[in-house]
């Protein structure tokens, strides 16, 4: 291993917007930091650029994942989707670990159920070097970096996370039964005379307390006899507060009172829709859906129970009709490519797009697989209609008289998601992948969600063992990660691509490399320019590749 220098170049996050990360528009220079026994220092060797290191800095303080105060005087290093080697191990971990290994890392991290995401709580990647301390290496699901093969190139590694996070929103395990042992709250329309059975599923998930609103006296005498173990609470109004596991609305009536006690969720809660309801668009939650995992279902009968089971799924119907909005962008061409290259996918396909030269990258790179599996594939730039009617009229047009099976929402505009939602057919479901903030809500036919079946779903992240499956996709040659990279460049130019990423600059994803500090930002289409090596490693392969990489490095990585 090279020297480790006494001072490196970073990128430290001093607060809210693009001005305020850096040193005057430019990396800051600072001490390389120095590890205690039990902490490992490794070099930064790539480092993903994400639409949410956008969201971390549009939100400063404010951003959930954050724990710093005060950025100003805090400031956190941003940068997520990491690629490292070690080149310094603490005294208490040499039996552990040594210089030279190269590694991912899981960014959720956990320590006794308190989040520390890297990039967020903890230094991230948008520096030379980093310190991996024991949060990381002895957190909730042991240790958070994952080894990396030495011929798997750090400029491909880096594009892992975010393709993992992509995989992981179709293994989304929704519940199919109460929580046992959970919070249930049991809200009824005043003066319902309808005796509502707790059904057999619940008579197996027995809850630990049951809290009931308006409730007839012949149902609660039957939740009394059926859960005599269960802590009973009977409230004569709507609380402002509370986190229930299962919420039943039965046959609610006055839409302010059931918007507010659709809220009253905890972490992966499910809102049962019990009852009949009208074709009526409730505001709803839909953030949670993605970031807490609340899950909306229903049924029009009185058996609390038969609400659980019905369409709860996360993969794409096999042999149906598929919509992306955005489905071009950086993230979106990841799900586009999914549905494409899943034999047991859907086979019609319509993406859409604001960047016509996105949509070109799209269709060129899928073209032969599409062939291959026969798909209606079909991509719409709203820009080109007249009028959002008119767009939205070709899309309904696409989906049939019976609207979309799956709808994947890699917009995170709410307006966007309502009309998207009005598509949904019998069954249909909408991944909610955008990360549209906890707390921001969207309009959605609660007749839907109880009577037709519709059902959203959404998740923030991944889990490590989301990751490690992902790199093994990569590293047994099922999946290839170089589609999704757009552009590259060096620690200087790590701004400017920040703010290539926040104004959709690139079809796809950026990668710097934080030891080619002169690197420029450069497209991906055009690094043959750089050099000759450059170029000729990709005579044979068009796409990055481990040569591709040695080339670069031998001309602009630091000595």
């Amino acid at each position: 291993m090279s020297e480790i220098p006494e001072k490196m170049l970073a990128w430290p996050l001093f607060g809210v917007g693009l001005d305020k990360i850096g040193c005057d528009g430019k990396p800051c220079v600072v001490d390389v930091p120095e590890i205690k026994r039990d902490e490992l220092l490794v070099k930064i060797d790539a480092i993903g650029l994400c639409f949410s290191d956008i969201k971390l800095i549009r939100a400063g303080e404010e951003h959930p994942r954050v724990i710093s105060k005060n950025l100003a005087e805090d400031p956190v290093i941003p940068g997520h989707e990491a690629v490292m080697t070690v080149v310094k191990v603490g005294d208490d971990l040499k039996n552990e670990y040594s210089t030279g290994q190269r590694y991912i890392i899981q960014a959720d991290i956990y320590v006794n159920g308190e989040g520390f995401a890297y990039g967020y709580a903890i230094d991230g990647g948008m520096a030379q070097y980093s310190v991996v301390d024991q949060r990381v290496l002895n957190g909730d699901e042991g240790c958070y970096l994952l080894p990396l093969a030495d011929e798997t190139p750090a400029g491909l590694a880096a594009l892992i996370e975010p393709w993992t996070c992509v995989i992981a929103s179709h293994l989304i395990e929704n519940r199919v039964a109460p929580e046992a042992g959970g919070s249930m709250l049991i809200a009824c329309e005043p003066g319902d005379s309808t005796i509502y059975e707790p059904g057999g599923l619940l008579l197996s998930n027995p809850p630990a307390s049951i809290t009931c609103l308006s409730v007839n006296a012949e149902t609660l005498d039957g939740l009394k006899s059926a859960f005599s173990a269960a802590d009973f609470a009977e409230i004569e109004s709507v609380p402002d507060a509370g986190a229930y596991d299962d919420v039943f609305l039965c046959a609610i009536k006055e839409r302010a009172r059931a918007e507010k006690l659709s809220k009253l969720c905890a972490r992966n809660a499910t809102i049962n829709l019990i009852g009949e309801y009208h074709d009526e668009e409730w505001s709803i939650d839909v953030g949670n859906i993605h970031y807490d995992g609340w899950f909306y279902q229903g049924t029009s009968g009185a058996n609390l129970s038969e609400a659980y089971g019905r369409n709860v799924r996360s993969v794409l119907r096999k042999g149906g009709v598929c919509w992306l909005p955005g489905g071009a962008g950086a993230m979106g061409q990841m799900h586009t490519q999914l549905a494409v290259e899943d034999p047991n996918g859907p086979s019609r396909i319509l993406v859409t797009d604001l960047d016509d030269a996105r949509i070109a990258k799209v269709v060129e790179g899928l073209a032969d697989k599409i062939r291959e599996r026969n798909i209606d594939f079909n991509t719409l730039n709203p820009k080109h209609f007249e009028s959002p009617e008119a767009f939205h009229e070709e899309v309904a047009r696409f989906a049939g008289g019976d609207g979309f099976d799956d709808i994947v929402m890699l917009v995170p505009v709410i307006p966007v998601l309502n009309d998207a939602a009005k598509l949904l057919k019998k069954d249909g479901l909408m991944n909610i992948f955008a990360g549209i903030p906890a707390g921001k809500e969207g309009l959605l036919n609660v007749a839907g969600i109880a009577r037709d079946g519709h059902r959203y779903i959404g998740s923030s992240g991944s889990r490590t063992s989301d990751l490690r499956y992902t790199l093994s996709l990569v590293e047994k040659g099922e999946l290839t990660p170089a589609t999704a990279l757009a552009a590259i460049g060096g620690m200087r130019s790590l701004k400017e691509g920040l703010d290539g990423v926040a104004n959709a600059r690139f079809p796809g994803k950026t990668v710097v490399f934080p030891h080619c500090e002169n690197l420029p930002l450069t497209p991906v289409g055009r690094i043959g320019e750089l050099d000759e090596s450059v170029a000729d490693s990709l005579r044979e392969n068009t796409l990055y590749n481990l040569e591709t990489e040695k080339a670069l490095f031998a001309k602009f990585a630091d000595s």
